[in-house]
């Protein structure tokens, strides 16, 4: 793990030592059975953030024991949607397109001009009859010595995740091992309960090779599902990968029909993180510590939940919460929802149910909404600088799958104020039965009144054709676009994936996409 503000370097182009990166790479577990497949989504967008006009993307398929079944490469040299489909891998590999089949896919961008960031922009979309589920990049490998270095400056366990064990799904983890083998490790998983109740379980392994796959269900290993008493649970995990960073991809299975899946990413463990370097500016009297927007629907049978995880640095911190419309129109405040206290040893998930304030609040359930939280600290304490939290949207009836996105709160952050403009942008899964987008505006400053000026452009898979939009936000203002209700969209994308970028004059604008499907599932992602 590097610092946040190692991160920030490398973002802003400051880092003295920032060497150029002309490969940037992610390897992602992918599976394929009845009822489920695997893709990869990206867009060209380095030909228009970066202006770079010729990218060579390679694709290597590998089996779970980490053997090389096939490698094609893809030249990228147009501003358009790409979609790497399993089953075409599996085809080019002289296997059925339909073949059971659980392994890795990792795709490795190259260029003769720096990426800047050896993390790619893409995404891994599971997805069946009745669901869809994605996530960004989580594991890649790195690309030398000076980056492994760079980015294991601490080690520390990986946590921020959901987990259910119940008789119809079950939680899963994907590890994948880099280019070198690992011999003799232990895997090890601390879950926690709603009660705050803790329980540790050891896995031993004599080798790991190197690429292997494994596909780690922990309510096999031990009876997680008493444990959990048939609520939602969390976790940490221990464990030794060599020569690729170690975020997992991991999630949730439904095992009886239909077959779904839902997934999101681990993050960092900071309980222990404890240099200068872990905790934000000191608090200014016009900003927030740290602020974020997220969507909420809370219309018939939805829920949202915010979920606050045991693995900030040491500090006490409390959260206050307003509730908007999509005009910007404040609809409720409250105070000291939830107080944090991460020098706590105790394991303990902390939840908001948006649900519940919004009818403490008397707030009307039969529109989109969008909740800005706030936190501020206590007493002389400082602001851990990354308080990473879930969103989690999805439907009270069975199967009860919502999505389980791994956001943070974003630090205040005056340098900001001067960048002219900010670019985000994301997929649309337009191929979903029910497909949705979201753009919000706001900013951990107190007094935020500054609108934003939104340019919207859409791309396709097809051809190199687009689609442009232009609007005003107010301040903590948004757009929820939603496919069923855009035929012009609709007509646009065709019934097949693709992409949206936005461009904006708030460098706090954030973006989430969302599939939910008729079966309950819900999928979903913050945007880029």
């Amino acid at each position: 793990m590097r610092s946040y503000y190692a991160h920030l370097e490398t973002a802003t182009g400051k880092s003295i030592s920032s060497k150029p990166v002309f490969r940037s790479s992610a390897i992602f577990p992918v599976m394929q059975q009845r009822g489920i497949s695997s893709r990869i989504l990206f867009m060209g967008y380095w030909i228009l953030k970066r202006h770079i006009k010729q990218i060579t993307a390679v694709i290597s398929l590998r089996t779970q024991e980490g053997t090389l079944l096939n490698r094609t490469l893809l030249s990228i040299n147009e501003a358009k949607t790409y979609r790497i489909e399993l089953s075409e891998q599996l085809v080019s590999a002289g296997l059925a397109p339909d073949a059971h089949f659980y392994g890795s896919l990792e795709i490795e961008f190259f260029s003769t001009v720096t990426l800047v960031f050896p993390f790619p922009a893409v995404a891994i979309n599971y997805y069946g009859p009745a669901f869809c589920s994605v996530v960004h990049t989580a594991q890649r490998v790195y690309n030398d010595f000076d980056d492994m270095h760079t980015n294991m400056q601490t080690v520390v366990p990986e946590s921020g995740f959901n987990i259910y064990a119940e008789e119809d799904r079950e939680p899963f983890l994907g590890l994948i091992n880099g280019p070198e083998e690992v011999l003799i490790t232990t895997l090890t998983f601390d879950f926690f309960n709603t009660l705050g109740e803790s329980v540790t379980h050891k896995v031993h392994m004599d080798r790991i090779a190197a690429y292997q796959t494994q596909f780690i269900y922990p309510a096999r290993l031990f009876d997680l599902k008493s444990f959990l008493k048939g609520e939602v649970g969390s976790g940490k995990v221990h464990f030794n990968v060599n020569w690729i960073f170690p975020r997992l991809v991991v999630g949730n299975i439904q095992k009886q029909a239909p077959a779904a899946v839902t997934i999101t990413h681990t993050y960092y463990d900071c309980s222990e993180a404890k240099s200068e370097s872990d905790w934000w500016l000191p608090t200014q009297p016009e900003w927030y510590p740290a602020a974020l927007m997220v969507p909420t629907r809370i219309q018939e049978h939805e829920f949202t939940h915010l979920y606050f995880y045991p693995i900030y640095s040491p500090s006490t911190f409390v959260i206050d919460i307003e509730v908007y419309d999509d005009k910007g129109g404040l609809l409720g405040r409250k105070e000291n929802v939830l107080t944090i206290s991460s020098q706590s040893k105790k394991l303990e998930l902390q939840k908001i149910d948006l649900n519940a304030l919004c009818k403490e609040m008397k707030i009307s359930p039969t529109q989109p909404l969008a909740t800005r939280l706030l936190a501020r600290t206590l007493g002389n304490h400082r602001l851990p600088a990354r308080v990473k939290l879930a969103l989690d949207m999805g439907y009270d009836t069975l199967p009860h799958m919502p999505c389980n996105i791994c956001t943070n709160l974003q630090p205040f952050n005056p340098e900001l104020e001067n960048k002219p403009t900010t670019f985000r942008w994301f997929p649309f899964l337009a191929d979903q039965p029910d497909a949705s987008v979201w753009i919000l505006s706001s900013s951990p400053k107190v007094n935020f009144v500054k609108e934003a000026m939104i340019t919207l452009t859409f791309y396709r898979e097809q051809d190199v054709a687009t689609l442009m939009r232009t609007l005003q936000l107010p301040p903590h203002g948004f757009l929820m676009l939603r496919l069923n209700e855009d035929e012009e969209l609709k007509a646009f994308f065709g019934g097949v994936v693709g992409w949206c970028t936005v461009v904006s004059t708030n460098p706090y604008l954030s973006t989430y996409y969302l599939a939910a499907n008729p079966s309950g599932v819900v999928g979903g992602d913050h945007g880029f």
